[in-house]
């Protein structure tokens, strides 16, 4: 079976006295539209709450209310028979909008096939989770599997101070022994144990150091009368306290980043199973896992009731294991409850997700079986010096952050009052701070955070005296350098393997001086070249700027959209309205420079840094697309490295992907390696050294320096 997935969305939202469903599903090998199937569903809560002991029951109860409109029923049958007929696994997502938070309590693992009444929650060809809708709105981007961190956090507290509250002791060591069995292939750390016991501060410290997955074990319970979630932690004598999850879910909404999954082997994390005589404020999102879904974790599994630790011991190995297989979360839990599926409480187990695709990590590499080919057609080029690299302000990530991280920062400090989905885009957040004030202020606003930013980042080794509070006024120029100078001693940094390529000329969207002091380190001194498109008087043409011919030893950094410290900052692009002016001026004063013009369209073109929907990549690409000489871009291989686009923004990410690649393969020759650009150059840089000499000279000149017909 491919691995493709169908996803039906079920969506449930009340209107009066009424619950009203809609069926949309996604096809991954079409892009076409389909328009959603609604119905009125007709729930009976107090018939479900008497059929709690039967489950099978208690499932086909809730299926036939839930899709009681023969038409849902319809849509659900007909999607699964699509994806089977195509060989694709199912998602099922469901989606409970706050309207009708009260179903939340429902047992919707227990859902069952309406046709073949198979039950859903065990399956592995068709994956059901819940989709949670954020308040966050940081995009949810994946990492790769082997960078991968997990935090085994138990609270085990004294059994004296356990017996006094009724609780039973938790095994430490057997948990840390299953865990870390069923994780060998990544780094784990543990917090808990008599001499570390595991309290609020010590969980936010570790969390702090980069953690993708959380896993708690300990006891957890919800207020009788208010409802409100709360988890057993210890104090500093290792005795147990107890913290509320708001508390909790507040702290970890203020990390810079947070877990990308926290699994709760906690009792009532997710709710207390709907209970007789349960209070109706325990809703998922007052649960913990809810209040942490909704502080913009991606995914959670949490527990519906009273789970027994036996059930815990079997269940949670298995999750584990299966998630190493491929990342998929989903796939993950229905083999770790069809494991305890003979146990009582193997139901329990409930997936909070805003994972569209279910996956916690990606492979990366090129689609399919091109990838050596495309390495083939690749490596000749680059060795012999006929590649420029164009970089984006991905690149600068473990400096600052991102763009997008940077635009939500400045949205949020300005109270930006567009579309949320736009918080990320830093030319409009840009373009609407400049409306607010001056353009000179714009520009300090946004260094500002830059340097905010890169100081929260590295505040842990960064000299005390070059920061707050010991330094009052730190210099971004200053820090940055510092920043640069440490990442280059990672033998993986994007910017040390840039600077040891044989590019006579580089192309950067950035405004950093990031890529020039990493080619001086590599005894590569360039050449500074800015686009000089905004100044009172007309512009200068390219022809005017003296420029020096770009060769491997010194090479030439090209700014397209200006540098910070050149002579006017007021050079920078940086609003939308500063893209529109570039691109107009650019295009008809001639603006860039012959050097550059003639090295973009004959050569291998690396674009590494970006997201290829966003403003600097498609203002950038429009312009080459419109070079003279742009028909010889046919005649070279042309890499173009992209993260799996950001789940939360994307309706159909596989057909977000199949769409990339289709219209840049058919405008430039352009491939595209899905992941990020530190993996893509480090793969770049072992494929080099594997194929050994390919004819050029480490002592000579690049290969347009060396003309051998030159008699």
């Amino acid at each position: 079976m491919a691995d493709e997935y169908y996803t039906l969305r079920i969506s449930i939202h009340r209107v009066l006295e009424t619950y009203q469903v809609e069926l949309s599903h996604q096809d991954p090998t079409s892009q076409a539209q389909v328009a959603p199937t609604r119905g009125a569903a007709a729930f009976d809560l107090d018939a479900l709450q008497r059929l709690h002991p039967r489950h099978a029951d208690y499932g086909q109860a809730l299926t036939q209310q839930l899709l009681s409109d023969p038409d849902l029923t319809q849509r659900f049958v007909q999607v699964d028979t699509a994806a089977q007929a195509a060989g694709c696994f199912l998602r099922v997502l469901v989606c409970i909008d706050p309207s009708a938070q009260e179903l939340q309590s429902l047992r919707w693992e227990l859902l069952r096939h309406p046709k073949t009444s198979a039950a859903l929650g065990t399956s592995e060809r068709i994956l059901l989770s819940r989709f949670m809708v954020s308040r966050d709105w940081r995009p949810v981007t994946l990492r790769a599997r082997t960078e991968l961190h997990a935090l085994i956090a138990i609270s085990a507290p004294t059994p004296e101070s356990l017996a006094r509250a009724k609780l039973a002791p938790v095994d430490f060591e057997g948990e840390v022994t299953r865990v870390r069995r069923a994780l060998p292939d990544i780094a784990v750390r543990v917090l808990g144990g008599p001499d570390d016991p595991c309290t609020l501060d010590r969980l936010l410290d570790a969390l702090r150091r980069g953690v993708d997955i959380l896993y708690f074990v300990g006891h957890g319970m919800i207020g009788r009368r208010t409802g409100t979630p709360a988890l057993v932690l210890q104090d500093e004598t290792g005795a147990s306290t107890i913290v509320t999850g708001e508390d909790l879910t507040s702290a970890i909404a203020e990390l810079q980043r947070g877990p990308r999954l926290v699994v709760l082997a906690s009792c009532q994390s997710a709710g207390d199973g709907d209970r007789p005589g349960a209070s109706s404020s325990t809703t998922a999102q007052a649960t913990l896992a809810g209040r942490l879904a909704n502080a913009g974790v991606p995914g959670v599994i949490a527990m519906q009731g009273f789970i027994t630790m036996a059930t815990i011991e079997t269940f949670a190995p298995a999750f584990f294991a299966e998630l190493l297989v491929d990342g998929q979360i989903d796939r993950a839990l229905a083999v770790a409850r069809a494991k305890v599926r003979d146990r009582d409480d193997a139901w329990m187990p409930a997936l909070f997700s805003r994972l569209t695709e279910g996956r916690l990590w990606y492979t990366p590499g090129f689609r399919g079986k091109q990838g050596q080919e495309v390495w083939r057609r690749l490596l000749l080029p680059v060795a012999n010096g006929k590649v420029v690299p164009i970089i984006g302000p991905r690149l600068n990530e473990a400096a600052h952050g991102t763009s997008h991280q940077t635009a939500q920062r400045l949205a949020g400090a300005t109270h930006y009052p567009m579309a949320s989905h736009e918080h990320d885009d830093l030319p409009r957040v840009t373009g609407y701070m400049s409306v607010k004030e001056s353009r000179y202020n714009v520009l300090q606003a946004y260094q500002n955070q830059l340097l905010d930013d890169l100081v929260a980042q590295h505040r842990g080794w960064l000299p005390p005296e070059e920061i707050p509070p010991h330094n009052p006024r730190p210099k971004l120029g200053k820090l940055l350098a510092l920043v640069g100078d440490h990442l280059r001693h990672d033998a993986d940094d994007p910017h040390r393997i840039l600077a040891e390529l044989r590019a006579p000329l580089y192309v950067t969207t950035n405004f950093d001086p990031l890529l020039e002091r990493a080619l001086r380190a590599a005894d590569r001194p360039p050449q500074q070249v800015l686009t000089r498109w905004r100044y009172r008087k007309a512009p200068r043409s390219a022809d005017e700027q003296p420029i020096a011919e770009p060769t491997v030893n010194a090479p030439l950094v090209y700014h397209v959209f200006g540098a910070f410290g050149s002579t006017q900052d007021d050079g920078l692009v940086l609003t939308a309205d500063d893209y529109f002016d570039f691109l107009i001026h650019t295009a008809s004063d001639k603006l860039i420079p012959a050097e550059v013009e003639s090295a973009l369209v004959d050569n291998s073109l690396l674009f590494l840094g970006f997201r290829l929907t966003d403003w600097h990549f498609q203002v950038l690409f429009r312009l080459m697309m419109n070079l003279p000489g742009r028909e010889r871009l046919k005649q070279y291989c042309h890499v173009a490295v992209q993260l799996d686009p950001d789940l939360q923004s994307m309706a159909d990410v596989e057909g977000a992907k199949a769409f990339l690649s289709e219209y840049f393969g058919k405008e430039a020759n352009i491939d595209i390696f899905w992941g990020s650009s530190q993996e893509f150059l480090t793969a770049l840089r072992d494929e080099l050294a594997r194929a050994g000499d390919l004819g050029h000279d480490d002592d000579a000149p690049a290969q347009e320096d060396d003309d051998e017909w030159d008699f």
